[in-house]
């Protein structure tokens, strides 16, 4: 039975397995390989700085392309210890007053989280 495969402890709580099946070795194997995922934000791809490996300057804009900026947890120089949503809410509040700012628009307070 499905529910032997569990821990006792969740036992009372399994009806069936619905995925994978009865599979083993390399059909388990693919199975995990294709379906796997993460749920983590991903951050660092992009980095924020001034040495050889950055992509943003501190404006956000893509170094060597016109008019581009990112503005997400990819531009984050080092992975934070806690949960990505702060930071990614902090970068997008520069962002719009920097684009603001530039095109000579308002910024308030809460446009720059001060």
């Amino acid at each position: 039975m499905p529910g032997d495969r569990n821990s006792p402890a969740m036992s009372p709580f399994v009806k069936r397995e619905v995925m994978p099946g009865d599979l083993a070795g390399s059909a388990l194997e693919n199975f995990i390989r294709n379906g796997a995922s993460t749920i983590h934000h991903q951050t660092c791809t992009a980095k924020m700085g001034r040495d050889g490996m950055s992509v943003v300057d501190n404006q956000l804009k893509v170094y060597g392309i016109d008019d581009l900026r990112i503005a997400d947890g990819s531009v984050l120089p080092r992975v934070t210890t806690g949960n990505t949503m702060a930071p990614c809410a902090i970068i997008g509040g520069k962002a719009a007053a920097l684009i603001k700012s530039e095109a000579g628009l308002e910024t308030t307070q809460k446009d720059e989280f001060r």
